[in-house]
C-alpha cells in the first residue's frame, strides 16, 4: 500500500493558491469572480525540497501528470467546500482548442486595465497605443508603449490589478503598425518570439 502524504493548501498572496505534498510544491492561480472562488487547474511553478543536497526549496522543470491533476484538483475543491465557498475549476485549453478560444470577459479587463494605467498617470494615445485581448493565452497586451522607462511602471501597474495572471512577455516591436515596447500578462503560458518571457516570482 503505498503512503499518502498529507497535503496544505495556502493563499498567502493575492492571486497565488500554494499546494504542497511531501517534498512538492505547486503554485496555481485563484481569484474571485462574480461571487464564486475561479480555482486555475494547471501550475506555473513546480519546486522540490532537497532534504539531503540543498537543504532547501529548488525550482523544477514544470511537469504535471494527469494523475496530479486530478488529485490536486478534487483536494483543492474540497478544500473550498468544506469553507462553504463556493468553487469553479478553470482548465487550460487542450492543444486542439489552439486559436478557437474566446473569453467575453477579457472586454471588461481591458476597461479595467485602462482605468489602473490612467491611475498610475498613463495616458492612451500618448504613452501607449492600445490594449489587445490574448484570448488563447486569457490575458491582456499594452501594445506601442513609447518609452523604455514607462515598460516597468506599466507592468507593475498591470501585476498589480491582475495578480492571478502569472505570465508575462516583453518585446520591442519597430516594423509594425504600432511602434513601440509591448507588455503582455496573462493566465497561461505562450511562445516567447523574440521577446522575453518571464515567469512571475
Amino acid at each position: 500500500m503505498s503512503r499518502e502524504w498529507k497535503y496544505e493548501i495556502e493563499c498567502t498572496q493575492p492571486g497565488v493558491l500554494t499546494y504542497r505534498q511531501g517534498g512538492t510544491e505547486f503554485r496555481f492561480p485563484v481569484y474571485e469572480e462574480e461571487g464564486e472562488t475561479v480555482f486555475v487547474a494547471w501550475p506555473t511553478s513546480k519546486r522540490i525540497f532537497l532534504y539531503f543536497a540543498f537543504g532547501g526549496w529548488t525550482l523544477v522543470p514544470k511537469e504535471f501528470s494527469r494523475r496530479d491533476h486530478d488529485r490536486i484538483t478534487a483536494q483543492v475543491v474540497q478544500h473550498y467546500r468544506r469553507q462553504g465557498v463556493r468553487v469553479r475549476v478553470l482548465e487550460r485549453p487542450g492543444k486542439e482548442e489552439k486559436g478557437l478560444q474566446f473569453h467575453p470577459q477579457l472586454f471588461e479587463c481591458k476597461g479595467r486595465a485602462s482605468e489602473l494605467l490612467d491611475a498610475a498617470g498613463f495616458t492612451w494615445l500618448s504613452d501607449y497605443a492600445s490594449i489587445d485581448l490574448l484570448h488563447e493565452e486569457f490575458g491582456l497586451e499594452v501594445c506601442g508603449i513609447q518609452k523604455d522607462s514607462s515598460v516597468e511602471p506599466i507592468a507593475r501597474a498591470m501585476r498589480d490589478g491582475f495578480p492571478a495572471w502569472h505570465y508575462s512577455h516583453v518585446c520591442f516591436k519597430d516594423c509594425e503598425r504600432e511602434p513601440g515596447w509591448k507588455f503582455a500578462l496573462h493566465m497561461f503560458p505562450r511562445g516567447c518570439g523574440d521577446g522575453r518571457c518571464i515567469d512571475e516570482d
